[in-house]
């Protein structure tokens, strides 16, 4: 299979080099400010409608946010937006919201979709957000988030939220550019990128992209002495030389003809963390990770009569896991325990969008899924340590919903959903969602909102288990959240809009992973969580292209024994800003992101991060000669010290965060 993989990704990138004599078509990479302010929402509701009308404080990343301040990675542009953070432990990002994260948990409490299509996998359901994300942001159009449970409509995982990456379209692309990335951390990257629109109306997009950053040395503060070596010996400096490498590919190709489309989406990533996760032996290169992930997605889109709409999609989806981990036997001989992991499913969906009742438009679907592979192995390498393990978690899974958008009067709009899903595994659920809408005049906007999402426990929780140091468990309950939420939106003139939202949740049966009594660790429910918060958000835009905005958002999130969960900042403060300046061949931004000192648990045990303020600046021009683009970034400006907090994986309580960064971009259209 990798080998295949690998000779796909040649034979795109041999066809891409060769579209250099493809004719020229639109670059859109510049939009108004009048486009900015009427820019429209479609995965609140699965259908296009207004932000302002949109049942949840949805919020919109553009292609020219991501350009003007050189977001290289999903995580980036994500933490811009209100009450997002974002932790990493050298292996993956973390990200939380609205008080809530666990560092290690895989973002499974998040939906994440490309154009419309969930890209979790079957086994660990995780989102990827960091470099292990399937595309480069330079093919994003926009980045959709809507905060809140979005059950009612997408089933599992989006109790936070959903974001849905959208891409651009083919037309809107130069026929050929060829980009390059260089970091002064030891990292490089290059994309090729064609796009082409024939005669007969179809078109075809082909980008391919890898990056490769060298070794390097990283020192970590070790408290408690947890850094161990071969032989058992500690560390005696905390450095790890010459990790961090890493090497990954991209493929994203779309072929479309009228109202059928085809894409191809592939992401292989290869790592050698320095954190020693896992409890592997410290500052050794044996350690290895690597993920692979690839989709197939044929979708048919048409509107069948004038009131009538269908979109229905069929995928094929595979995704593989593989990890070497060095260790010490009791007798301090080093050895390799192997961590294999594969997953293969179809799945398929249809929704239908009728609009031919007055005041209301319709919304129903049905989504199935079923899975061909959902192995997990491990096993150790040469010795036999540990007991091996091999676990089928093979499932399936059946949903319907239906939804309402209701004109009730010219000012007032009712948004209601159902859903219903049942899994193989014997858990079903049924998600309802509610909100009223107010458009109290041209400027301002009252929602009131609330609805119950869940995520029942996927097969890495549920299944992995070797009898001796983990444990299954298969009396494991779906998580559910349930919320209510008030949102003010203002928008006084074309170029500044506020938004405030109150909001409180409760969720129930959160599945973390324990040590019990016996020292092996295993996934249980745990009690309930409560928070509650306020956030605030405002943009101003000027004529002459400056932008400003800011947001701020505070919570207070306890579990029942009246403990923060998880990583949990008691407020986020973030502050963006753009300006061309003279001579309107530059645009500088910055970007300013601060959080209090924040108190957690690791391992059982009390630790305190210090608060922080991070500084980052991007120039890019507002032209050059043509076809010609680039940026220079500078993360963390002024070189401040920070970490992030260790997950129970991590051998030490923190892990240290990036140190001042030079990024360099430059790219050619024809």
């Amino acid at each position: 299979m990798a080998a295949s993989r690998q000779l796909v990704f040649a034979l795109a990138l041999g066809v891409a080099q060769g579209s250099a004599g493809m004719a020229h078509g639109a670059d859109l990479t510049d939009i108004s400010f009048e486009e900015l302010t009427s820019l429209k929402v479609s995965s609140a509701s699965r259908f296009v409608q207004s932000a302002r009308e949109a049942p949840s404080a949805v919020e919109v990343i553009t292609r020219e946010d991501i350009r003007r301040y050189g977001w290289k990675t999903l995580t980036e542009a994500l933490t811009a937006l209100t009450g997002i953070y974002a932790v990493n432990d050298r292996a993956y990002d973390f990200v939380g919201a609205r008080g809530f994260l666990v560092p290690g948990d895989y973002n499974t409490r998040f939906l994440l979709m490309i154009d419309g299509q969930r890209t979790a996998d079957n086994v660990y359901e995780q989102a990827m957000f960091g470099s292990e994300f399937l595309l480069d942001l330079s093919l994003v159009d926009r980045i959709e988030y809507v905060p809140g449970p979005g059950s009612a409509i997408y089933g599992s995982n989006a109790i936070f939220g959903v974001i849905n990456v959208i891409t651009r379209r083919t037309e809107e692309l130069p026929p050929l550019q060829l980009a390059t990335r260089l970091f002064d951390d030891n990292l490089h990257e290059a994309r090729v990128t064609a796009a082409k629109r024939f005669k007969s109306g179809a078109s075809l997009l082909i980008s391919v992209m890898q990056g490769e950053r060298d070794g390097r040395n990283e020192k970590y503060a070790d408290p408690g002495g947890t850094l161990l070596l071969h032989g058992g010996e500690v560390s005696p400096d905390g450095i790890a030389h010459d990790l961090d490498r890493q090497f990954r590919q991209q493929l994203f190709a779309r072929y479309e003809l009228e109202a059928l489309s085809l894409t191809a989406k592939y992401g292989s990533r290869r790592i050698k963390p320095s954190s020693g996760l896992y409890g592997t032996l410290f500052d050794d290169a044996g350690i290895s990770i690597e993920d692979t992930y690839f989709s197939t997605v044929a979708r048919y889109q048409r509107q069948l009569s004038a009131d009538l709409g269908v979109d229905a999609r069929l995928e094929y989806g595979e995704m593989v896991y593989r990890a070497d981990y060095p260790y010490d036997d009791d007798s301090g001989n080093r050895y390799i325990n192997h961590d294999d992991t594969a997953g293969a499913w179809w799945s398929g969906d249809a929704r239908f969008l009728y609009s031919g009742l007055a005041d209301h438009k319709l919304v129903a679907g049905f989504e199935a899924a079923v899975d061909t592979t959902a192995r997990q192995r491990n096993f150790d390498v040469g010795v036999a340590v540990n007991p091996s393990l091999d676990a089928d978690s093979r499932r399936h899974r059946t949903g319907i919903y239906a939804l309402d958008e209701w004109a009730i009067a010219e000012r007032w709009r009712i948004n209601a959903g159902l859903r219903h899903d049942r899994f193989s595994i014997g858990d079903s659920a049924t998600s309802p969602r509610l909100g009223v809408i107010w458009l109290v005049d041209e400027a301002n906007t009252l929602k009131l909102l609330g609805g119950r999402a869940y995520r029942v426990p996927n097969a890495y929780e549920r299944d992995y288990a070797n009898g001796f140091s983990y444990l299954a468990n298969t009396a494991l309950e779906p998580e559910t959240m349930q919320t209510i939420e008030t949102v003010w939106e203002a928008r006084p003139g074309p170029l500044r809009d506020y938004r405030i939202s109150l909001f409180d949740y409760r969720i129930s049966n959160l599945i973390a992973q324990i040590e019990t009594s016996g020292g092996a660790l295993q996934f249980q429910n745990q009690s309930r969580i409560s928070a509650r918060g306020l956030e605030l958000a405002w943009r101003e835009r000027w004529t002459s292209g400056a932008q400003l905005q800011g947001s701020v958002g505070f919570n207070h999130a306890r579990t029942d024994d009246g403990k923060r969960p998880g990583f949990s900042p008691a407020w986020l403060a973030k502050l963006r800003a753009s300006l061309p300046l003279p001579g309107d061949f530059w645009v500088l931004s910055a970007e300013l992101q601060a959080q209090p000192a924040t108190r957690y648990v690791w391992h059982d045990q009390g630790q305190r991060l210090p608060g922080r303020t991070l500084v980052d600046v991007a120039l890019t021009p507002a032209r050059l000669a043509p076809g010609l683009d680039g940026y220079l970034r500078i993360r963390n400006l002024f070189d401040r010290r920070f970490a992030y907090p260790g997950s129970d994986e991590a051998p030490v309580p923190a892990v240290p965060g990036i140190r001042r960064t030079v990024e360099l971009g430059v790219s050619y259209s024809f």
